[in-house]
């Protein structure tokens, strides 16, 4: 539900949901001013024909930087022995306190409706909840929200940067389509054409006229959110993450991962992705323009110097992936299988050009600087990210290709 009235229309909307009336509604203490007090007012305001809603009204802490909250094993701890036993859980924010929100439903085996108060992520309706778990960042499977609930003049009011970091999410898409059919095309894996359909018709909206965003104009934020939605319903409907995160989504994770590491802060999630995005399209540029595909061999282990002490963890990750890097190269020289998958993958992929152009004219970041990344992080984590996931994408095959290493500081130095 999308509306001027939103937040006075919410209680009526749970009531549909929840066997009973007890709610928590999740906040931080910045969306508490934006939304979460008028929120949890509401629905403490609003009686019924059963009996008035009782409402917890839960803060969510901020991590250890003290700029944001963050979705981990400590967090969810927190919370969890701050809300007892409840009917409903409301998580009024964005990407953190939406998937600790959604976390903590799920445990409790009741719903969850998200008030959403930025265009910042397409986390809102996927049943995936992505904390950090051992400093790796992990992908759980939880439930979809009930509803999603927002307000034009919340999502308007949003600082920028967080819309500009929702364009960035939902641009990546072009590219973890690509990698998730690549994985149905040499692995066999579940793909569904129209979960990667669901947002064709509304992305002009927002992609053929970017600036739309940056001056906030209400049909490019409309569409937007509802392709933030749209791709989260696609994530849901694959019960992975694979519609709409692939190498690019591993170049942001890896950046959150080593801040957490050695304490440097990190941008929004989607503004790096769509960092992540500019460099893995201009890799699948690189790659299909091979016309004989000679696969080397994988690499066997993961870089445990690059790491650290999140070597153990990443390493569990890439050993699940190594016995798949090693059948590749067979299957892209079986029969047409190469020429099949570059023709139908040029025809789902936008170039790097139209990628880093659409991001430049919204005013969303596209270099390493915007996300207050040097050059050597962005390239050591652009060659390194594929460890630590088991999902092969754009990043194995470049690699397994001759690209990467070799030309991984030109794609940085020209394009980030």
């Amino acid at each position: 539900m999308l509306a001027d009235d939103a937040i006075a229309r919410l209680p009526d909307l749970c009531a549909e949901f929840a066997a009973g009336r007890r709610v928590a509604v999740l906040m931080d203490v910045r969306t508490r001013v934006v939304a979460g007090a008028a929120v949890a007012a509401s629905l403490a305001g609003a009686g019924g024909p059963v009996a008035p809603w009782s409402v917890q009204e839960v803060i969510v802490p901020d991590g250890a930087d003290q700029a944001s909250p963050v979705c981990d094993v400590a967090t969810h701890r927190v919370l969890d022995r701050q809300v007892g036993g409840v009917d409903l859980v409301v998580p009024v924010g964005s990407g953190v306190v939406c998937d600790l929100g959604k976390w903590l439903a799920f445990d409790r085996c009741v719903p969850f409706v998200p008030f959403a108060t930025a265009l910042s992520m397409n986390g809102y309706t996927s049943a995936n909840v992505a904390p950090t778990i051992d400093g790796v960042k992990t992908l759980l499977r939880a439930a979809a929200p009930q509803a999603v609930v927002a307000s034009p003049k919340v999502l308007a009011a949003a600082p920028y940067e967080m819309t500009a970091s929702g364009l960035g999410d939902v641009l990546a898409k072009s590219v973890s389509s690509a990698d998730w059919y690549l994985n149905h095309a040499l692995f066999g894996d579940y793909y569904c054409q129209a979960a990667v359909d669901l947002i064709a018709r509304i992305e002009p909206l927002y992609t053929d006229r970017p600036g739309d965003l940056l001056w906030r104009r209400g049909e490019a934020m409309e569409a937007l959110f509802h392709a933030l939605l749209l791709t989260g319903v696609a994530m849901t409907m694959a019960g992975s993450s694979a519609p709409a995160s692939g190498g690019e989504h591993m170049i942001s994770h890896s950046l959150d991962m080593l801040a957490g590491v050695d304490g440097r802060g990190h941008d929004l999630h989607g503004r790096q992705v769509g960092v992540g995005t500019v460099l893995c399209a201009e890799l699948y540029r690189r790659v299909l323009e091979i016309e004989s595909p000679d696969c080397l061999p994988p690499r066997e282990a993961v870089d445990e110097g690059f790491w650290g002490p999140l070597a153990p963890a990443v390493a569990r990750q890439y050993a699940d992936k190594v016995p798949r890097l090693r059948q590749v190269g067979q299957q892209l020289r079986t029969g047409s299988t190469w020429d099949d998958l570059r023709r139908t993958l040029a025809a789902m992929l936008r170039s790097p050009q139209t990628v880093a152009s659409c991001l430049t004219t919204a005013g969303a970041a596209v270099k390493a600087a915007d996300i207050g990344c040097d050059r050597n992080r962005l390239l050591s984590v652009f060659l390194h990210a594929h460890e630590i996931r088991s999902r092969v994408t754009i990043l194995d095959l470049a690699g397994l290709l001759g690209l990467m290493p070799a030309s991984a500081a030109e794609i940085v130095d020209s394009w980030a």
